[in-house]
């Protein structure tokens, strides 16, 4: 089965119009933090690394070109930058575009483009965990939670709402693109959609979720995370 990554990297903020976004500086290694976010899985089980960017950013800050350039330093030979015309409403929308746009099969990884951890993952459904309560210093309520079972099985998924003490770390499995394309269309049009909003609608359903437990996980630009330098900071 073909198991492949997506770093989604297309948010779009006001102050992104004269300042890079913060996935795409870079660490003191040279290495953009989104970057950095897959290099810490461990790449070589995933077929095909998709970071997902919007044309905007592109065309004023040289994003495709910069991450090519790493791309081919860190010999990652099987990663791709996937470029939106549009800024889209979600998370989970940035997903969906990225799979019809690059026609994706088999199991999907996805994996938030601003933290950084070591994990064991398998190419079945599950989401990635960490316990709050190793964290030195966090805002609790910027956080989504995981509610793990006493036979590892995840019984529910909530955002900004602490309901056990595992927290989202910020990566999610999906054994398979077209259940979850199937599942994003329930919700039509509906803004601000989580990625928890459709695992737990794929939970109503009976649908399998186990947690990863994730190790040395690390936020960027935050106290206790790796360190970020401004690249590219002018308009062009």
């Amino acid at each position: 089965m073909s198991f492949s990554l997506i770093v989604p990297a297309a948010a779009n903020k006001p102050e992104y119009e004269n300042n890079i976004p913060s996935v795409f500086r870079l660490n003191e290694k040279g290495i953009s933090v989104c970057v950095e976010a897959a290099l810490s899985l461990g790449i070589n089980q995933f077929a095909s690394i998709y970071f997902t960017i919007l044309k905007i950013h592109d065309e004023r800050y040289g994003i495709s070109d910069m991450l090519n350039m790493q791309f081919r330093r860190l010999g990652m030979t099987n990663a791709k930058v996937v470029v939106l015309d549009e800024p889209t409403s979600s998370q989970a929308e940035t997903i969906y575009a990225t799979i019809t746009k690059e026609s994706v099969h088999g199991a999907i990884f996805i994996k938030d483009a601003d933290c950084s951890f070591g994990v064991e993952i398998f190419p079945h459904n599950g989401i990635v965990v960490y316990p709050l309560e190793k964290l030195s210093m966090v805002n609790p309520q910027h956080k989504s939670y995981v509610a793990v079972d006493d036979m590892l099985y995840i019984t529910n998924t909530i955002e900004k709402r602490v309901i056990d003490h595992y927290f989202n770390a910020g990566g999610y499995c999906f054994e398979d693109a077209e259940t979850f394309i199937s599942y994003y269309e329930r919700f039509p049009g509906m803004h601000g959609l989580y990625l928890s909003h459709i695992i737990y609608a794929m939970l109503l359903d009976g649908h399998i979720f186990r947690p990863f437990i994730a190790e040395n996980y690390k936020e960027a630009l935050k106290p206790g995370g790796y360190l970020c330098f401004e690249f590219g900071m002018g308009q062009g």
